[in-house]
């Protein structure tokens, strides 16, 4: 029995110590899966921490281009504005100036006008407004030498004219009362 036992015992032993060299040779790759499982998990945070690193990088760049962008647009809305504000004031100020320059040449057509007509205004400061024109640099205008002879034949033509006219429409009345007291009768 003693062999049976022996037997059984060695058996036993020889399960021992397989599933020991088993066990050892399990620990020895668990502690190597373990090992490899951490230097993942470092090498994907350290990517982790990388990729966040750039992103955060890439996000203030972009950041910084659209400030800048944005400034530069409000840089360049701001001249465009003033250039704007430039632009209307100069052509105010033309106009204003074209606008009186128009008057002046005006007041002194009508003023040389009515000089040449006979007429003659003492309020109307003539030479303040020929200098006034002079310094705006406004074209002068010519004192009219042919109006009064024209005026006057033009006034002379349209009084013989009216005296002609008064003539015919009297004997177109005389006539017309003759014809309505001939149809009386």
């Amino acid at each position: 029995m003693t062999s049976f036992l022996n037997q059984g015992l060695e058996r036993l032993t020889s399960l021992y110590e397989e599933s020991y060299e088993l066990n050892k040779m399990l620990e020895v790759k668990l502690k190597k899966g373990e090992t490899t499982i951490a230097d993942q998990g470092v090498t994907a945070a350290a990517k982790s921490e990388h990729y966040e690193d750039k992103y955060k990088a890439v996000t203030q760049e972009a950041k910084a281009a659209i400030n800048k962008a944005n400034q530069d647009a409000k840089v360049k809305i701001d001249a465009a504005h003033l250039q704007y504000e430039q632009d209307m004031n100069t052509y105010r100020e033309g106009l204003k100036g074209s606008v009186v320059i128009s008057l002046l040449q005006s007041r002194l057509k009508m003023a040389y006008e009515a000089k040449a007509m006979g007429y003659e205004c003492p309020s109307w400061n003539v030479n303040a407004w020929e200098a006034k024109l002079k310094d705006l640099g406004g074209n002068p205008v010519e004192y009219p030498a042919k109006l009064v002879s024209e005026e006057t034949s033009k006034v002379a033509k349209e009084v013989a004219d009216a005296g002609g006219d008064a003539k015919k429409d009297a004997g177109a009345d005389a006539d017309e009362a003759t014809v309505e007291e001939g149809a009386a009768l």
